[in-house]
């Protein structure tokens, strides 16, 4: 396939391009082109007139425009379902939920683009100001630059590229190197629904090149990453000397709560679905498993018979339940991960062996002592599991970690979850559920080092779009007021 600058879909200019491959078969998918610096720039040179044109259509002519990219996207479902699960190593049946949730994302942005609202405040709280009227407007930020990770490329897609384009903004997008083509028959889709070319952007490559160039840029006035941590910090080191607003979804290492009077069961069957769901490459999901004494064991026992004997192969082929993961380096930093937390003192218990991409479902039994207790996230099917003795050491556990994106906790007592749920240092906290969840409507983002900003049908646009005050001096006064014109002058602030 081809990147997408301006309307036109290009190679890169010095013909340099990279295979898709789909990692369970060795097949090459496609290949995608590797674009240059001087590539990335055109590209932001054409977004500024691409701003300029979409922040001046109307806003139910942008709506009606992704509402049409929605009904093809949908459309084209099937198709899309499996050159997204080839390509990722998600299963079918992950990857067709994955474009219904990216097309009802969509239609709410679709929706919310016609409800950018802004204020009248009247400034009479303000001696002086009386008879003063202040109203604001909200105002799209320009050019978004919009990184996207591997794990959800269709899922992120929707999320930053369908509030951007909502909120009248241009969008560059970077898709993951790895996995890129549902992402450009996604701008493919939304070119034809009617965005201009200039608007939407796509750009295709190693992150390193296309996504670094674009975080230093000055031609961008908003930038939104998912990905890992390191990144993220090396993307707001660039963003900021342009001082370019910045939204960052980073790195969890998810506590996963288990009580003494928690329903097991029911336990044990949100711990293997939120573990095993995208063949354990989701930031928002089970990674620390703490369980109270009492019912260490039971949990143990239960969880080791939910998730052996599961089927792995092609992703594409519908009876799959575990696809490889990204990349058979990934699947190398997994191995590596078990072995290095097997040397720090923890018992293997089931899996832990590796067969080039695919690493089998796998459960270590860690102590406190043990890296993936506290900031080793480990991006695969490998379920750690730790005794705890009370729900404020459970508490103190899950809060030792440098990251808090999400967390669950299981208990038969509504006011001991609630009560740990407000402890818990992190930007969301199921009860009795998973925390492999992310309600559209939520406020999704991170604490301490999992993230900056938020991302949701309302939190978003807010994000991508400023206010601007109006004042009308005097407009309240009578107009028979000697001030009616310009009202009262009053000198505050720096």
């Amino acid at each position: 396939m081809k990147m997408i600058i301006n309307g036109e879909r290009r190679d890169a200019r010095d013909g340099a391009f990279s295979e898709t491959l789909n990692v369970a078969t060795n097949e090459v998918i496609d290949t995608i082109p590797s674009s240059t610096v001087e590539d990335i720039q055109e590209a932001l040179e054409h977004a500024q007139e691409g701003a300029r044109v979409w922040s001046e259509t109307p806003a139910h002519r942008r709506s009606e425009i992704l509402t049409k990219f929605v009904a093809a996207l949908r459309e084209n479902m099937d198709e899309l379902a499996v050159l997204l699960a080839g390509e990722s190593g998600k299963v079918l049946a992950h990857s067709r939920n994955e474009l219904e949730t990216a097309a009802r994302i969509f239609e709410g942005f679709a929706e919310e683009s016609k409800r950018i609202f802004g204020q009248s405040i009247p400034l009479d709280i303000q001696p002086g100001l009386e008879g003063d009227l202040l109203i604001t407007k909200r105002e799209p930020l320009g050019v978004i630059a919009a990184i996207l990770a591997f794990n959800f490329p269709a899922e992120l897609y929707a999320q930053k590229v369908g509030a951007a384009l909502a909120g009248g903004n241009a969008v560059i997008v970077k898709p993951p190197q790895d996995d890129s083509l549902t992402c450009i028959r996604m701008t493919e889709l939304l070119l034809d629904a009617g965005v201009p070319g200039s608007t939407l952007q796509i750009v295709t490559g190693s992150g390193s090149v296309s996504g670094d160039y674009l975080s230093r840029s000055p031609l961008i006035n908003g930038l939104s990453f998912t990905g890992s941590t390191a990144v993220g910090e090396r993307i707001a080191e660039n963003t900021a000397r342009n001082v370019v607003r910045t939204f960052l979804e980073l790195n969890g290492n998810d506590a996963f709560i288990v009580c003494d009077d928690a329903d097991i069961d029911l336990a044990v069957q949100h711990a293997a679905i939120g573990r095993l769901y995208g063949n354990g490459q989701v930031c928002v999901a089970t990674k620390r498993i703490l369980v109270e004494e009492s019912r260490y064991k039971e949990f143990l026992e239960k969880l080791t018979a939910q998730i052996q004997g599961k089927k792995a192969g092609d992703p594409t082929d519908p009876s799959t339940e575990i696809g490889p993961l990204i990349n058979e380096r990934a699947a190398k930093d997994v191995e590596s991960q078990i072995q290095q937390a097997i040397s720090e003192g923890a018992t293997l218990r089931l899996g832990g062996k590796r067969d080039g991409a695919f690493v089998e479902p796998t459960i270590l039994e860690i102590t406190r002592e043990v890296g993936i207790a506290t900031d080793d996230e480990i991006f695969g099917p490998v379920f750690s599991l730790l005794p705890f003795r009370g729900i404020d050491e459970a508490i103190e556990i899950a809060n030792s970690s440098s990251f808090g994106l999400g967390g669950a906790v299981f208990s038969a007592d509504f006011h001991k979850a609630f009560y740990a749920a407000g402890k818990m240092q992190t930007g969301m906290v199921s009860i009795n559920g998973g925390n492999c969840y992310r309600p559209d409507g939520s406020a999704f983002g991170g604490y301490k080092k999992s993230g900056i900003g938020r991302e949701g049908f309302l939190y978003t646009l807010e994000e991508l779009t400023q206010i601007k005050s109006i004042i009308m001096r005097g407009i309240l006064t009578s107009p028979l007021s000697q001030n009616s014109a310009t009202g009262t002058e009053i000198i505050t602030g720096d």
